[in-house]
């Protein structure tokens, strides 16, 4: 009877993490088909990166201003991504890296507004 009861309780558990489970699998199939993007648009992966919470990407890395809003424009437009946040800092802007701190701020933009489901941004 403990037995049971136990399973019962583990099933009732097990639906919760199914449901994150499939975000979880989401994110991560997101993430490489944005990832691949920025590749194949000729990005190197250690300079500009893809990461994905509940489909909005927040793209992170250093690469100049032209390039960072490319990066931009090649992840908006990857099946899955609602929203882009671009974290990308300017070359340069980072103390760091070793340089002083440039004249620009980093580049912060967000892709998405005025597509279907992203009405009230």
């Amino acid at each position: 009877m403990a037995a049971l009861g136990f399973a019962a309780i583990l099933g009732v558990f097990a639906g919760c993490s199914t449901t994150h489970s499939l975000a979880v699998d989401a994110d991560l199939e997101v993430s490489g088909r944005a990832n691949g993007a920025l590749a194949t648009a000729g990005f190197d992966h250690g300079r500009v990166e893809a990461c994905v919470y509940r489909g909005v990407v927040a793209l992170v890395g250093e690469a100049d201003e032209t390039e960072a809003r490319e990066a931009q424009r090649v992840v908006s437009a990857v099946p899955g991504v609602l929203r882009v946040n671009n974290l990308v800092l300017n070359e340069g802007s980072s103390t760091a890296s070793g340089f002083a701190r440039a004249k620009k701020a980093p580049i912060i933009a967000r892709a998405g507004a005025g597509q279907p489901g992203n009405e009230n941004q």
